[in-house]
């Protein structure tokens, strides 16, 4: 059951208050020892939030090494499929942006038997904009998840790393069997039994399924215990990864190849910036080039709508950069800003409110003709992951 805390103490609280579970496991051991009905209660919930825990971690990792791990040609933050059929295994999981739900896929994530503390094998749902078959059109930072938990009074809580406050997934605890829920014997491991597309006597948390909507997630409902993974856990684990700018600036610079073209191709949505017109790229299937390359264009259509494109009005090269002439720009606008200031951004695709994407700053010196200002280079901030990657990068197209 998840326990809501007030605003100043609730973000990040989900992992800290399992670890704090898991720190007094001597005491709950030493309790148990008692053999007291309280201690027996406290030994359950200690296991039901390592299963938790551990589950929750598997699935940060799989999404951080997703492309590292038999997925070459893939970008990463993609999470498995449920396990639909009771092998153990994740398989494709309905139609393209619908939620799933099912028994957490341990084998996929090379886990073992993982059970909580009534000896009931943990459930999985993931969002249809993070689940990995079918996958959905785009995913980066700026996706948002499907599942919103709500309080005791139905009002939505506030989640760390994600700006909706959605759950990219979770995983659930069910515990024991309520009144009027039937559960066929347990199975010998999980993952050998039949029962996994019988959620309904499993779960209480679980609102409206429908496709393609939010799915609410009643969290104080029943006895059940709920694990949250959102946007920014999961991307806060792929930037504490060295490799993982370089990657991004070559994704970046696969786009920027694309648009390198004698003519280059229109602006879409453009708006007048000094001797530019500024705006999103030409649609993705529209390109050519290096940005479609097998190995590249899954992680270059993921985040084409993170990048601005600016194109000479005259045709000239009528920007200056760091190595010469330009006749236009790609301009990879990062990370949202967060706090005062904060930018908005409408979904994975981008939006045509181009401060949403670009600082003023780099929109002055677009204005300007000036590019030698403004960073070639992604660069994140490793020493502190939580920080947002919000400095515009600008790649000069001559």
């Amino acid at each position: 059951m998840y326990r809501p805390l007030g605003p100043r103490r609730q973000r990040g609280m989900f992992l800290p208050a399992l670890v704090l579970l898991l720190a007094a496991a001597g005491l709950g051991w030493l309790l148990a020892r008692q053999d007291s009905p309280a201690s027996r209660d406290l030994a359950r919930e200690m296991r039901t939030a390592q299963a938790l825990l551990t589950a929750r971690e598997a699935l940060i990792g799989f999404a951080a090494t997703y492309r590292n791990n038999e997925h070459p040609n893939a970008d990463f933050g993609y999470l498995p499929c449920p396990d639909l059929d009771g092998d153990g295994s994740s398989e494709t999981c309905g139609s393209k942006d619908q939620t799933s739900v099912g028994r957490l896929p341990y084998l996929t994530l090379n886990l073992p038997d993982l059970r909580d503390g009534a000896g009931e094998c943990l459930w999985y749902a993931v969002s249809g904009s993070f689940k990995n078959n079918p996958k959905a059109d785009t995913l980066n930072w700026d996706s948002t998840g499907k599942l919103r938990l709500l309080d005791a009074n139905g009002l939505p809580l506030m989640l760390p790393g994600d700006e909706a406050g959605l759950a990219a997934a979770i995983v659930i605890a069910a515990g024991p069997p309520r009144p009027g829920q039937e559960r066929s014997a347990g199975p010998e491991r999980c993952g050998g039994d039949a029962e996994a597309r019988n959620i309904a006597q499993y779960i209480e948390a679980l609102g409206n399924r429908a496709d393609n909507e939010l799915i609410d997630v009643r969290a104080l409902a029943g006895n059940d215990r709920i694990v949250t993974i959102t946007t920014g856990e999961i991307y806060r684990q792929l930037k504490r990864r060295a490799s993982y700018a370089p990657w991004l600036q070559r994704v970046f610079q696969a786009n920027a190849d694309c648009l390198a073209k004698p003519v280059l191709p229109a602006v879409i949505a453009p708006e007048r910036h000094g001797p530019v017109e500024l705006g999103k790229l030409p649609a993705f299937d529209s390109l050519s080039g290096p940005c479609r390359s097998e190995t590249l264009r899954d992680a270059a259509r993921n985040w084409i709508g993170t990048m601005r494109y600016a194109r000479c009005v005259d045709g000239t090269d009528c920007l200056t950069g760091t190595g010469g002439r330009c006749r236009g720009a790609v301009i990879f606008g990062g990370e949202r800003l967060t706090g005062p200031g904060a930018q908005r951004r409408a979904g994975t695709d981008g939006t045509p409110d181009i401060d949403q994407y670009l600082e003023p700053a780099t929109l002055a010196a677009l204005a300007a003709g000036q590019l030698a200002a403004l960073p070639t280079l992604i660069a994140l901030p490793f020493a502190d992951r939580d920080k947002p990657v919000a400095t515009d990068v600008a790649l000069c197209i001559p």
